[in-house]
């Protein structure tokens, strides 16, 4: 009988088991995302079907973003006590549930509480994502992850938009919604068959519920007037209240943590400036990553008159280049560090914004595909490389908080990068066309501002995105991976279920 090579069957059953298990956790941040691309190029169909304006049909994004960087910290520290495994599966179960009910809604403010209970699910399985990865992940073999992580995230974006445009044009908005639900029940499924429950230690501090609603409160009252602020005046006593309840929020807030046994949020973490550059890059490109891609179906429509599907599939085209851009990143990050990927992807970004600013209405479509596969590959390049070197300077047992500080910052960027370039559009399309006979500002008003108004608030929004842009470029030459590592190696775990 000729002998078995039990070593090689070993070698290749874990690569398999390694395979599988990087499926299951990049298949709910594909359905997230996949959620934000249908949703994001539905909204000027939204707008005009429900007579809103962009600013109030914005909320459907901004609302369930509020809610999803409020509880990010929350949920991130939760899974250090009782499992991320569990915080993950439960977020991929409320996120199902709030697909459904956003499907069902009737008018705009049923839609946004849908979009809210959404918005929890979303905190707990993103917050968990990266931990995840990590602690079923060795050190160096967690680019290679974070890199497939970042190509099913952007290119289920992408697939959204050619999809949402679709089902938009031909079955209505509401299933947009519904397309989501059978994923998410296949990922439930997915996420309990395979991957297994972390050893919890069962002594731990008591939770730090002060500190969660203290976090939560902060976020709330620094994000909402920055929303509310264009409809009711920046200087309004509302506003500046609220701007300064915040502040204050969270000054109580990093004094309360930094006197707690077991914090929600550990203060030191920000001692450790490579850390605080990195997650404060992540924040800004995210910002304008959202930003332009918040406004772009709203210029293809309005401006260049195309129709939502094919606007589209305009945007899925060169958002295709993320199949190749995110796992390359990822093996060049864990064979050459991090620190060469965003460089590059930071010069890219910079180059795809002034592309933008020089959009027209007699701009060519090549041109167009060029500025949108500019910014998908610096999209690509960026998250893998980033998300490695955030998590380079976690010890094993604070990847819950690192994990959902970085997902802090990306998604306080999603929220900050819609009310940004949007209050910036809608801004100057305002004062541009005040003096203009039979327009106004209530409604879809944008529908019918002259295409020159219209260009002047694309332009001025996205030169504010080079500005930022810049600044990215900045934080990312300051950053460096930590490369002396205390988790190399993967705790030990049982097998499965």
């Amino acid at each position: 009988m000729g002998n078995v090579d039990y070593g090689k069957n070993n070698v290749k059953n874990s690569k398999t088991r390694e395979r599988l298990t990087i499926f299951t956790l990049a298949l709910p941040m594909f359905i997230w995302s996949f959620s934000a691309g249908i949703v994001t190029i539905s909204l000027p169909t939204i707008s005009q079907y429900l007579d809103i304006g962009t600013g109030m049909v914005s909320w459907v994004v901004v609302a369930h973003l509020i809610i999803l960087t409020s509880f990010l910290l929350i949920f991130g520290r939760l899974g250090d006590y009782i499992g991320y495994k569990k915080v993950f599966l439960y977020g991929i179960l409320l996120f199902t549930i709030g697909s459904y009910f956003c499907g069902i809604s009737l008018d705009i403010f049923q839609l946004i509480a849908s979009r809210i209970f959404q918005g929890v699910g979303s905190a707990m399985m993103l917050s968990m994502t990266p931990a995840l990865v990590s602690s079923n992940f060795e050190h160096h073999r967690r680019g290679w992850a974070f890199g497939y992580i970042s190509l099913a995230t952007t290119l289920a974006l992408a697939l959204g938009y050619g999809v949402g445009s679709f089902i938009t044009e031909n079955m209505g908005w509401h299933w947009i919604f519904f397309s989501t639900v059978p994923m998410g029940i296949f990922a439930i499924y997915m996420v309990r068959t395979v991957i297994p429950h972390e050893e919890i230690t069962k002594k731990r501090p008591k939770f730090d519920l002060a500190g969660s609603l203290l976090v939560f409160l902060a976020v709330m009252n620094l994000i909402l007037p920055l929303e509310l602020g264009k409809t009711i005046g920046w200087t309004s006593p509302l506003i500046m209240g609220t701007f300064s309840l915040s502040v204050i929020i969270t000054v109580i807030f990093f004094v309360w943590e930094s006197r707690q046994a077991c914090p929600l949020f550990d203060v030191s973490l920000l001692k450790n400036l490579q850390l605080s550059f990195s997650i404060t890059a992540a924040f800004l490109i995210s910002t304008v990553l959202t930003g332009t891609i918040f406004l772009l179906p709203f210029y293809l429509e309005l401006v260049m008159g195309y129709s939502t599907d094919f606007a589209g599939l305009l945007i899925l085209a060169p958002t295709l280049l993320i199949i190749f851009a995110g796992p390359i990143s990822g093996r060049i990050s864990d064979k050459f560090g991090s620190r060469i990927p965003t460089i590059i992807a930071g010069i890219t970004l910079t180059v795809a914004l002034i592309l933008f600013t020089l959009l027209n209405q007699t701009i060519g479509i090549v041109f167009i595909f060029i500025a949108l596969a500019v910014r998908s590959l610096s999209e690509g390049i960026f998250s893998p490389a980033n998300t490695k070197q955030v998590m380079s300077h976690s010890k094993a047992e604070k990847m819950g908080s690192v994990s959902s500080l970085l997902n802090t910052g990306k998604y306080l960027g999603l929220v900050m990068g819609v009310v940004l370039f949007e209050t910036v559009f809608e801004a100057t399309i305002k004062t541009n066309s005040s003096n203009i006979e039979g327009m106004t500002s209530n409604g879809a008003f944008q529908m019918s501002a002259p295409v020159n108004t219209l260009l002047t608030g694309f332009h001025d929004a996205f030169l504010m995105g080079v500005v930022i842009s810049i600044l990215i470029l900045i934080f990312i030459l300051l950053s460096h991976e930590n490369s002396e590592i205390e988790n190399s190696e993967v705790p030990s775990k049982p097998e499965d279920l």
